[in-house]
């Protein structure tokens, strides 16, 4: 397979927010070379990348050579009670920085690749309600969809590809992950009262962390790229094992409140993976280098709806009615969605300087009614910049992306969790009618090193 200018050589990152690095919870992840591309990379990406997006894609290049890079991502959300006139609750957790170290070398038609990356980070946070009273409710409606929330994924990945003549290429990876999640929301337990914007002291506050520190995944990709046109073709398959985290549940009330009485608290949550399914083509050209993707994340049976099971926690209400905690839902749920990539890469100075661009546009990966603050995937655009310089077997590349959603309304389908619904005389309640709007900045280096020709 003939070699490309490593200035062409492009990786993905990631589209949409919560997604500095996911679509939701999926898999997205690669090369922080890609920003600059809207993450245009199923064919392009032949780095560290690619062992997540389409291993094949190593084949095209036989040389050894070394990755290093990082990616800085800025995840904001925006939610509105839309039947009141409280102010918009603006939420931005800080930034959070995504890493990645790759080797990739040729053994004889076999091209091998290794690589340690986070594959998957959101991280959200909006302002802690504290001991809200009955004349600020409507400013923190928000806590019983979520207060805070983050969701990573840290993969250690090795892969395979194999050229077959001069033009076709199969590749296989396989990875195993460390996933942490971390939720933090108010569930509300009252007894006998109609609306709990009129008791407020009954909100009880429950902060979940649990890992999975050894999740499986496998992806398998197929490249073709005919010597004697300019026309490359990619494809590929990812799977992902259902994660299965472990850990402690906390609970705290107002001092007015329930009585929270916690005997080793535990908590567990699985959390289902979509199958990707991958698709792109690009023309090669003498200057310019033109890419179109699609992907495709087909969400698992069950994966609209995941709850947290918990053990060792007991809420007494001032009444001294008691309930046993059982089961929290999670602000976790994914739906399929895709999203669809193109990107442009231009030679600014020959052999020396590229810049690169791209657009890509996703659906919500969240349905509609389980929106949240903390873990709600609205889809939406994104534009990515980036310039690439290459010297002295050192390739430099730098990107920026921003994503903006759409607003989205939707009557919530999440309920309150609410332990003495079925002894109170009030159901357990509908979350609190709002909008959502959220964007994502993400900023990328990497640095690539030839380490020697094959």
């Amino acid at each position: 397979m003939p070699a490309v200018h490593r200035g062409l050589i492009c990786a993905l990152v990631a589209l949409a927010p919560v997604q500095g690095y996911a679509d939701g919870i999926a898999i997205v992840g690669g090369s922080p070379r890609a920003i600059g591309r809207a993450g245009a990379a199923t064919v392009g990406d032949d780095g560290g990348g690619a062992l997540l997006i389409n291993p094949a894609a190593m084949a095209r290049r036989d040389n050894l050579r070394g990755e290093l890079g990082a990616v800085v991502v800025d995840d904001a959300v925006q939610w509105r009670n839309e039947t009141t006139d409280a102010a918009q609750a603006v939420g931005r957790a800080g930034s959070r920085i995504a890493p990645l170290g790759a080797a990739i070398g040729a053994v004889g038609d076999w091209v091998l690749g290794v690589g340690v990356m986070t594959a998957a980070i959101a991280d959200r946070s909006l302002a802690s309600p504290g001991n809200v009273t009955t004349e600020h409710t409507a400013q923190f409606d928000y806590r019983y969809a979520g207060i805070a929330g983050s969701y990573r994924r840290d993969t250690v990945a090795i892969g395979a590809a194999r050229r077959f003549g001069d033009s076709l290429a199969v590749g296989l990876s396989f990875g195993a992950s460390r996933v942490s999640v971390t939720e933090r929301r108010r569930i509300w337990a009252g007894l006998g009262v109609d609306d709990p914007s009129d008791a407020p002291s009954s909100d009880v506050e429950l902060t979940l962390r649990a890992t999975d520190p050894f999740a499986m995944s496998a992806v398998a990709g197929v490249l073709y790229a005919p010597v004697d046109t300019q026309i490359e073709l990619g494809a590929s398959v990812g799977w992902s094992q259902t994660v299965a985290l472990d850990g402690t549940v906390a609970a705290a009330a107002a001092a007015a409140g329930p009585v929270i009485t916690q005997t080793a608290p535990h908590a567990t949550l699985e959390v289902r993976q979509p199958t990707a399914v991958r698709a792109g083509g690009r023309y090669v050209g003498d200057r310019v280098v033109a890419e179109l993707d699609g992907d495709l994340w087909i969400a698992a049976p069950g994966s609209g709806s995941t709850s947290w099971l918990v053990r060792g926690v007991r809420v007494t209400d001032p009444s001294s009615m008691s309930a046993d905690l059982h089961q929290v839902q999670s602000r976790i749920a994914q739906h399929t969605h895709v999203a669809l990539r193109t990107a442009v890469d231009v030679e600014l100075v020959p052999g020396f300087l590229w810049a690169t661009a791209g657009y890509a546009f996703s659906t919500r990966a969240t349905p509609a009614g389980r929106m949240s603050p903390t873990f709600g995937d609205l889809g939406g655009h994104t534009i990515g910049l980036g310039l690439e310089t290459a010297a002295g077997g050192v390739t430099v590349t730098l990107g920026w992306s921003r994503t903006w959603s759409p607003m989205t309304k939707a009557r919530s389908e999440l309920g309150l969790d609410n332990p003495f619904s079925s002894s109170s005389a009030t159901a357990d309640n509908s979350v609190p009618y709002g909008s959502y709007d959220a964007s994502l900045d993400q900023v990328g280096v990497i640095i690539e090193a030839e380490l020697g020709d094959h």
